[in-house]
């Protein structure tokens, strides 16, 4: 805390911009980009595959609808058409 109290008020952008530039790089920052690419081809094909299991989950609700309707309460069918929802904007 006592370190604290010896900060400067201000600071100029040159002064700030010359002590950013010689500060030492986060080692966690650096991210091999190849495998950055591989990770990110492997996240595409993740998305693409949840998309279409989306759709399909989706079809199948809109062509079962009938079969959901009966003897089901209010609040499940609510539940059933917020799930849709949600699915539709993910």
């Amino acid at each position: 805390m006592k370190d604290s109290n010896n900060l400067p008020k201000s600071i100029s952008h040159k002064k700030l911009s010359y002590l950013l530039s010689q500060a030492p790089k986060d080692k966690f920052s650096y991210i091999d980009s190849e495998h950055d690419q591989t990770k990110s081809e492997e996240l595409y094909e993740i998305i693409d595959n949840w998309e279409s299991s989306t759709r399909n989950l989706i079809e199948q609700i809109c062509k079962e609808k009938k079969k959901f309707h009966k003897n089901k309460s209010s609040n499940a069918l609510i539940a059933l058409g917020a799930m849709e929802a949600h699915l539709n904007m993910a």
